[in-house]
């Protein structure tokens, strides 16, 4: 519903156009009236009319004027002159003004409303269009928002190169010239109380708070990854990188008191070098994460802790042994991404890192021999692999997959129930193969992940999944083709689980070198011979 402004010097005139309005169906909820222009410019400032009917001629600010200011005011508003006279007198000054229409007194109800119904539709349409434009830029917002956080992340994990980064920046319209990297660990050790749902919010309203406070003077994108908060700061002027990190600092530090005072949560921070290429800047955000252990370290070490090691925060190998045979998924791959960031920052490039990578799998693969007797716990073409490797997000992706491996293998080792596991998700395809059944499902339906499923079926049937239950659905189909000669192969084929009868024809042909019309058809001459 909208709101009307009627403004006219004579009282009968403006009671005259509300009697028509009331008395109409129009979508006008609220009428205000105003006898002069400096009345009409008080009133609409505390009613905020959508329509005003202003009289021309009005003693003291006239129409023409107090039109101008209500549409400098609110560039929407819809504004219908009225006048005692068909002249053309003040049409010029009322198009510079944007009038909507002119209404001659005295004038037909029919015409009045009709002038209101058109300017009624012309602000529902306005209003749509204000709607649709603002879900459209909170679309982009929200995509935008994801993007940078992924760029962020690909960069932090050295999982881009420089034609991808110079791809990208052009899309968000962003430039680089050069740019450092910054991480804040939150540190909830003593804060044993506060509950998984309340760290959720305490780690997203501090990414806000940081956010904002940071967005009145610096330009950056950011990541968030549980404890860790990644900041890339680029597009300052050279030579002003310390300027920006005491910046950072001090909005850390001030968000830092209130929640160490109020929750006993701690943060550490670190700052890592400035790079000019954008493929490079994983250095300086592991540089950061460094900075922010070795902060961690010396602020313990000054209050007494002894809680973290005396080699610098470094993850050992004994530690991660541990974590991988207590089967602490989430930790192994912690202590994994530590010692990948320790070993980058024992290396020069990346052919020291492979290096140092391939000794630690040799010391992988011996420990593991000599505690689980694990065969093959080590890739056979681990060292060729290595060499492909071009970035430490490859590296850091190529180690989860083998740590991901040794555990599915322990666990597998260690479980004499696998054959009944299996014999149950078989079962399960058995009994639902007509559905849509997909590999994620039965992994779900038997509780072992997709992958580590698929890898387990394979080994243990032969076959993937996926062809044991085309196999299995083609079966099903001969049998239904052959005793059912009333079922169209399009029935057969929903009934045994493909989408697409097409489909089904092709995969049918290639498993039997038949189509299945011509199956049935040779099955039913030799059932009558």
């Amino acid at each position: 519903m909208f709101k009307l402004l009627v403004v006219d010097d004579e009282a009968i005139e403006r009671e005259a156009l509300k009697f028509i309005v009331g008395n109409s169906d129009l979508e006008i909820s609220e009428v205000m009236e105003a006898a002069n222009g400096e009345e009409a410019l008080l009133v609409a400032e505390e009613f905020d009319p959508d329509i005003v009917t202003l009289d021309i001629m009005m003693p003291g600010l006239n129409g023409i004027e107090a039109g101008r200011i209500l549409r400098e005011r609110k560039p929407e508003i819809k504004i219908i002159f009225v006048t005692a006279y068909d002249s053309l007198e003040y049409t010029h000054e009322a198009i510079k003004i944007g009038v909507e229409e002119f209404i001659v007194k005295p004038g037909s109800n029919e015409n009045t409303l009709e002038v209101l119904r058109c300017c009624i539709v012309e602000l529902r349409e306005e209003l749509q269009k204000k709607r649709q434009r603002e879900l459209l830029e909170g679309k982009i917002k929200q995509i935008s928002g994801y993007l940078k956080n992924e760029f962020v992340n690909s960069i932090v994990n050295g999982e881009i190169d420089e034609h991808q980064a110079t791809e990208y920046l052009e899309f968000m319209l962003d430039e680089f010239v050069e740019g450092f990297g910054a991480v804040v660990e939150i540190d909830f050790s003593e804060s044993s109380t506060i509950s998984h749902i309340n760290r959720t919010m305490i780690r997203k309203r501090f990414a806000q708070q940081l956010s904002a406070l940071l967005d009145k003077n610096i330009n950056f994108m950011m990541n968030q990854v549980k404890d860790t908060i990644y900041i890339l700061v680029f597009g300052y002027s050279p030579g002003m990188r310390s300027h920006y990190i005491r910046l950072i600092e001090d909005e850390i530090q001030m968000i830092g008191e209130d929640l160490n005072e109020q929750l006993a949560v701690k943060l550490y921070y670190g700052f890592g070098d400035k790079y000019n290429q954008i493929s490079q800047l994983w250095k300086s955000f592991a540089q950061a994460k460094g900075a922010a252990r070795n902060m961690q370290l010396s602020i313990m070490e000054n209050s007494g802790g002894s809680s973290i090691s005396a080699n610098n925060l470094e993850i050992t190998e004994n530690e991660l042994w541990h974590s991988i045979f207590n089967d602490m998924e989430e930790v192994v791959i912690q202590k994994a991404n530590n010692i990948l960031d320790n070993i980058i920052f024992a290396s020069n490039d990346m052919k020291e890192a492979k290096l140092k990578l391939y000794e630690f799998f040799i010391l992988m693969s011996r420990y593991l021999n000599k505690e689980s007797q694990l065969k093959h716990a080590v890739p056979e073409d681990v060292f060729e692999d290595l060499k492909n490797i071009e970035s430490m997000g490859e590296a850091r992706k190529y180690i989860h997959g083998y740590l991901y491996e040794i555990l599915r293998a322990l666990k597998e080792q260690r479980s004499s129930k696998t054959h009944d596991i299996m014999d149950k998700a078989i079962e399960f395809v058995h009994k639902n193969y007509c559905e849509n059944l997909t590999l994620e499902a039965v992994a779900y339906e038997i509780g072992f992940s997709t992958y580590y499923f698929g890898k387990l079926f394979k080994k243990t049937y032969g076959v993937s999944f996926t062809d044991y239950l085309t196999s299995y659905r083609i079966e099903q189909a001969k049998k239904l083709l052959s005793s059912d000669p009333l079922l169209t192969v399009k029935g057969v084929t929903y009934r045994v689980g493909f989408m697409d009868p097409n489909y089904f024809t092709r995969v049918f042909k290639k498993s039997e070198g038949l189509t299945p019309t011509e199956y049935r058809t040779n099955f039913l001459q030799d059932y009558n011979y």
